[in-house]
């Protein structure tokens, strides 16, 4: 009988283990195609106009006009790394404190709690009990904080021993209270998961000598992220008991910080200016130097600002941030300058008045400004917007495939995104500005002028709305009439166009596309009522027709041929039973376009190899 090599043994399981490990913390980034199958694994690479995938075991290359977005997501932890001891999200718990039992040794455990609520008195009590503790509030001398030291220990030294038991951190000199960080939202923002807290801007960041809520609240949104660690004073199994209102939710983690909420945006901006660019994309941000050469700005991604700059060109609108929105006034935008710059500056009397001329910069202190002529400065204070018009990068063509990146924070940038390994993202914007980013710090890259094109996204050529009687409905986007979401039956769309009767819309095409696809229906909240007349039409042709579409029709999604066709009409008109609940959706309206040439001859010559 040979004998077994146990050195040999150990560490092959060293191994495994060493790769379960990494395999726990690979990623799973997403990547969405046109035809809505979606591909998950690890982006290797991207440019131009490829993006690579590893996906399983294969790598795959995808042309980025097949790609409508793609994201990067965060390691899954194991759980012994980061163990989600309660979770108050659970429908499942029956009214009163939510318990959980865990088996620590003794030192200072690291702990995660979040906790958000909705409307009415906020209620969030935390207890403990264990050997020689009774059940009460978990003591102020057993708090300390996550400081620099904590966080980077790495996620790794987080783990079980043998026993079951989860090991303390070695901290040397452990600083007292616990840190947290505070949130608020208002409608149209929405958290229903902590999924949707981690995007939520951090309006403060504290400490608190207790583990609690920090003052009582009411009618109010937000939401309470504690970081701490616990001195457990001897080995055992501990229980730990979390309560909150019917309103609230809370989530309690031991060990290393859970990647559910890896992502976490900086403080809301409460001054500043929110600017849009002269293409796609807007942001927040702090004004520095304006020159003729460049324009700087300080924008909050993630956790910390980056120094943004940005050829003057590139910017169409400024619009100073409010502190008080009670004092801020409406700006009469009627008869504004499509060839000049307008500023528009608050006068003596507390009125906006509106000047037009060209912006040269801005100082310290003063808006520099060329009018009738000459240049004048004014006092910055005063100025509450800029519309940029004079010297405008225009856009090559509006049909360019390129990128609209979502970084942490709410800042959107057009332009084209390079990634070859590594985690370090280089983007190119339109008008030739390049900076470098953290591919962690981007939310969401959606492929602009892909293959598919949603029709909420296009502006129409023409719209006409005929009212019946008097009462005219404008036509809304991603949403009903009454500012409900979209649904046809039982069917529920995120994207569409909700029309009354008689309304018809006409989009340009301009030979571009191939498909246009959708799925029309009455809009639910209508009940039996609404009878309508519906057409698609490109260039005169009708490509769809029902005289007489109520609720009873049966739910179907079109695709229509429009290859070749320079315009595209939705037309919604009244039916039998005149104009009554005549609200009409067109759900999940997409165009496909045709490859263009250039592309449609590498992908034939890629075929040929």
């Amino acid at each position: 009988m040979k004998k077994r090599n146990f050195s040999g043994l150990l560490l092959a399981g060293v191994i495994g283990l060493v790769g379960l490990l990494c395999n726990s913390l690979s990623r799973a980034d997403e990547v969405l195609l046109y035809d809505g199958k979606k591909v998950t694994g690890t982006i290797r690479s991207v440019d131009s106009k490829v993006l690579k995938i590893e996906a399983g075991k294969d790598l795959q290359e995808i042309s980025l006009f097949d790609v409508t977005s793609y994201k990067f997501l965060e390691p899954a932890l194991p759980q012994n790394m980061s163990q989600l001891l309660i979770d108050g999200e659970k429908p499942s718990y029956s009214a009163g404190p939510r318990t959980a039992k865990v088996k620590l040794r003794k030192g200072l455990q690291r702990f995660t709690l979040l906790y958000y609520h909705s409307v009415g008195l906020a209620k969030l009590q935390i207890q403990m009990s264990g050997p020689g503790m009774k059940k009460a509030e978990v003591p102020q001398e057993q708090l300390f904080r996550v400081n620099t030291e904590v966080r980077e220990i790495p996620a790794r030294e987080f783990r079980l021993d043998a026993e079951g038991y989860r090991l303390p951190v070695k901290i040397e000199k452990p600083e007292k209270y616990i840190a947290y960080r505070l949130m608020e939202w208002s409608h149209p923002v929405s958290v229903k998961s902590v999924h949707d807290l981690k995007a939520v801007p951090v309006k403060k960041y504290g400490a608190s000598p207790r583990l609690a809520l920090l003052s009582r609240r009411s009618a109010i949104n937000f939401g309470i992220v504690y970081e701490g660690l616990i001195q457990i004073p001897q080995d055992g199994e501990y229980t730990f008991a979390v309560e909150t209102d019917k309103n609230s939710k809370a989530k309690l983690y031991l060990g290393a910080y859970p990647s559910e909420l890896y992502k976490q945006a900086k403080r809301k901006q409460s001054s500043g200016w929110k600017v849009t660019f002269s293409q796609s994309g807007m942001f927040s941000g702090t004004l520095g130097e304006w020159k003729k050469t460049g324009v700087r700005f300080q924008i909050p991604v993630a956790e910390k600002e980056i120094n943004l700059i940005l050829k003057p060109g590139a910017i169409h609108e400024l619009w100073k941030i409010q502190e008080d929105k009670k004092k801020s006034k409406t700006v009469d935008r009627k008869g504004e300058s499509k060839t000049e710059d307008s500023a528009y500056v608050t006068t003596q009397d507390g009125n906006i008045h509106r000047v037009s001329g060209e912006v040269v910069g801005v100082n310290d202190q003063s808006l520099l400004f060329q009018y009738q002529g000459q240049q004048r400065e004014v006092n910055l204070d005063r100025v509450v917007g800029l519309v940029l018009h004079k010297n405008r990068v225009k856009p090559e063509s509006n049909l360019a495939l390129q990128s609209l990146m979502t970084l942490i924070g709410n800042t959107q940038i057009p332009g084209v995104v390079k990634l070859d390994g590594g985690n370090t993202a280089s983007i190119t914007m339109p008008w030739g500005d390049q900076f470098s980013i953290n591919k962690d710090y981007l939310e969401s890259v959606k492929t602009v002028n892909a293959r598919s094109v949603s029709l909420v996204e296009i502006q129409p050529d023409s719209v006409t709305q005929v009212p019946f009687f008097y009462q005219q409905y404008p036509y809304q986007v991603n949403k009903s009439l009454t500012g409900q979401p979209l649904k046809i039956g039982t069917q529920s769309f995120s994207n569409g166009l909700c029309v009354h009767a008689r309304t018809v819309l006409v989009y340009q095409l301009g030979k571009n596309f191939e498909r246009f696809q959708t799925t029309p229906g009455l809009q639910a909240e209508t009940g039996k009522l609404g009878n309508v007349a519906v057409k698609v039409i490109a260039d005169g042709k009708t490509l769809f027709e029902n005289p007489e579409f109520t609720s009873a029709t049966k739910l179907q999604s079109l695709d229509l041929d429009v290859t070749g066709r320079e315009t595209l009409s939705l037309v919604v008109d009244f039916g039998k039973d005149q104009d009554v609940g005549d609200r009409f959706v067109w759900g999940a309206p997409k165009l496909i376009r045709a490859v263009p040439k250039d592309l449609a001859a590498n992908q034939k010559q890629a075929n040929q190899k």
